[in-house]
């Protein structure tokens, strides 16, 4: 039985794709119809995401001399509760998700999902050669 991609979290057979996420699914190639990608770009928030972070950063420097004189343990709490603020909005986000949907047995389901480009290429690619050797 030729193996059209081997990876990770996904095998392709001449008949089978198997997936493991949070439990194994199993699709039967020949059931498969209508595949599509969808692509998940992250938002375009990124900048007032940029702008909180900074501005936390700002009023936890600023917080330490204004609130300091009167006490010295509540400037230390506010400045680490506005730094923790900052990493929050300053933290990386996740980047793209291509998923790859079929309908399969009459239900749009996802068959498999990546945000590694090269992995979903490698797993997309293994598809093709696997639906062109299924041809007659």
């Amino acid at each position: 039985m030729p193996v059209f991609y081997k990876g990770p979290r996904a095998v392709i057979t001449e008949h089978v794709v198997e997936v493991s996420r949070e439990s194994h699914r199993r699709f039967v190639v020949a059931e498969m119809t209508e595949l599509h990608i969808v692509r998940f770009d992250p938002g375009t928030e990124g900048a007032g995401r940029s702008v909180l972070g900074v501005s936390a950063l700002v009023a936890a420097v600023v917080a330490v001399p204004v609130v300091g004189p009167a006490s010295v343990v509540l400037a230390i709490l506010v400045s680490v509760a506005l730094a923790v603020n900052a990493l929050y909005w300053l933290r990386p986000r996740a980047g793209r998700l291509w998923q790859l949907r079929a309908t399969y047995r009459g239900r749009v389901v996802e068959v498999f999902s990546s945000r590694d480009e090269r992995e979903f290429t490698g797993f997309c690619r293994g598809l093709v050669r696997c639906l062109e050797f299924q041809q007659p």
